[in-house]
């Protein structure tokens, strides 16, 4: 009798001894060349997450057309979700509506009332457990006629109230570091891991904030987080930073104007 209830739990699924590993970007503002050096990383991972602000870039005055090749190559890179960040909002509701309606993973906007094929959340299943991802957004974000952005803890709650079954849930946020980590004080469910994107800080090791691992890989690919989880929570976390491998461009002849110089430097000395 005793071995068969041990069978029957092991075979239920769920909680037994799983294992997670989650690669995060946050912040990317556009940056696709080195976002091509992870390219393998993505592919080992069973969630592949970003925290907002992917499809824009006010410093390189980026536009639609960054936007919609940042868009393809994370669908190509195998992205699980992302949530919605200020930036993104900057390309106006035309032009967002139209790459988010060609997006092949869902962009998570829990907190926006919008006509936008953005979704209030997903669930995802991977290794036998049910994954549901929730994104919330606040910060600086343009708020367009006809939209209407909810207190991000108010939207979760609701959430939270509604949504399907699962086994844990995973909260990508894209706010003020100071307000997210009042958030998840104030949860009245906790989530098992943020993705915490917004403030550019790259954090070697997760904040933990009431036994929630807070993580954030800094901006514009300059890092690539990866988050081990298990039932007992974060059992590894690592930071990968590029080697920066990028040919330096050299205008033609310059190698000879330096020969010169190095030439009239060495007769000078003589």
């Amino acid at each position: 009798m005793v071995w068969a209830v041990l069978l029957a739990l092991l075979l239920a699924g769920g909680g037994w001894g799983w294992e997670l590993t989650v690669v995060f970007t946050t912040d990317l503002h556009t940056s696709l060349v080195r976002l091509a050096k992870f390219r393998d990383v993505f592919r080992q991972a069973d969630l592949v997450l970003d925290g907002g602000d992917a499809w824009e870039d006010t410093h390189r005055l980026t536009g639609e057309a960054e936007a919609w090749e940042t868009m393809r190559r994370m669908g190509e890179y195998g992205y699980t979700a992302m949530v919605l960040g200020n930036h993104e909002t900057y390309l106006g509701p035309r032009a967002l509506g139209r790459i988010l309606a060609e997006t092949s993973f869902p962009v998570l906007a829990t907190n926006l009332r919008a006509p936008l094929p953005t979704q209030p959340w997903a669930l995802v299943e991977r290794k036998g457990l049910r994954i549901l991802i929730l994104g919330v957004l606040w910060d600086l974000a343009v708020i367009w006629p006809g939209w209407e952005l909810e207190e991000p803890y108010a939207a979760l709650e609701e959430a939270l109230a509604a949504v399907p079954p699962h086994d844990l849930f995973i909260l990508l946020a894209h706010m003020n570091t100071d307000r997210a980590f009042d958030l998840v004080r104030r949860l009245s469910r906790k989530p098992a891991l943020v993705v915490l994107g917004h403030d550019h800080q790259v954090y070697l090791e997760p904040r933990v904030v009431e036994g929630v691992p807070v993580v954030q890989a800094g901006s514009r690919g300059k890092a690539l987080g990866i988050v081990r989880l298990g039932p007992e929570g974060v059992q590894h976390y690592e930071i990968l930073k590029p080697a920066e491998t990028l040919p330096l461009a050299i205008p033609s002849g310059t190698f000879g104007v330096l020969g010169l110089f190095a030439l009239l430097a060495l007769l000078w000395r003589g």
